[in-house]
Protein backbone atom coordinates (compact mmCIF):
# COMPACT_ATOMS: atom_id res chain seq x y z
CA UNK A 1 0.00 0.00 0.00
CA UNK A 2 2.71 2.51 0.94
CA UNK A 3 4.48 2.13 -2.96
CA UNK A 4 0.83 2.78 -4.15
CA UNK A 5 0.72 6.18 -2.27
CA UNK A 6 4.25 7.14 -3.43
CA UNK A 7 3.77 6.28 -6.87
CA UNK A 8 0.28 7.85 -7.11
CA UNK A 9 1.85 11.13 -5.06
CA UNK A 10 4.83 11.85 -7.45
CA UNK A 11 3.14 13.19 -10.50
CA UNK A 12 1.39 15.72 -7.85
CA UNK A 13 5.06 16.65 -6.77
CA UNK A 14 6.08 17.21 -10.22
CA UNK A 15 3.33 19.05 -11.02
CA UNK A 16 3.51 20.86 -8.12
CA UNK A 17 7.71 21.46 -8.63
CA UNK A 18 6.56 22.48 -12.34
CA UNK A 19 4.44 25.21 -11.37
CA UNK A 20 7.03 26.73 -8.78
CA UNK A 21 9.34 26.95 -11.81
CA UNK A 22 7.13 28.74 -14.05
CA UNK A 23 6.50 30.93 -11.38
CA UNK A 24 10.17 31.77 -10.68
CA UNK A 25 10.67 32.07 -14.65
CA UNK A 26 7.73 34.79 -14.34
CA UNK A 27 9.36 36.61 -11.84
CA UNK A 28 12.77 36.66 -12.77
CA UNK A 29 14.66 39.32 -14.26
CA UNK A 30 18.01 37.72 -14.29
CA UNK A 31 18.26 36.43 -18.58
CA UNK A 32 20.97 33.50 -17.08
CA UNK A 33 18.84 32.57 -14.10
CA UNK A 34 15.75 32.35 -16.78
CA UNK A 35 17.83 30.01 -19.21
CA UNK A 36 18.69 27.80 -16.83
CA UNK A 37 15.03 27.65 -15.15
CA UNK A 38 13.65 27.13 -18.11
CA UNK A 39 15.88 24.31 -18.27
CA UNK A 40 15.43 22.88 -15.55
CA UNK A 41 11.51 23.38 -16.47
CA UNK A 42 11.82 21.22 -19.41
CA UNK A 43 13.31 18.03 -17.57
CA UNK A 44 10.87 17.94 -15.02
CA UNK A 45 7.88 18.35 -17.93
CA UNK A 46 9.89 15.38 -19.74
CA UNK A 47 9.59 13.27 -16.53
CA UNK A 48 6.09 13.87 -15.86
CA UNK A 49 5.31 13.16 -19.17
CA UNK A 50 6.95 9.76 -18.95
CA UNK A 51 5.80 9.19 -15.50
CA UNK A 52 1.99 9.97 -16.65
CA UNK A 53 2.62 7.79 -19.75
CA UNK A 54 3.90 4.41 -17.64
CA UNK A 55 1.07 4.93 -15.21
CA UNK A 56 -1.99 4.99 -18.01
Amino acid sequence: MGAMQRDGGMPELLKRQIDRLETAIDLSTDWLEIQYLMAELDQLKALYEDTNSEAA
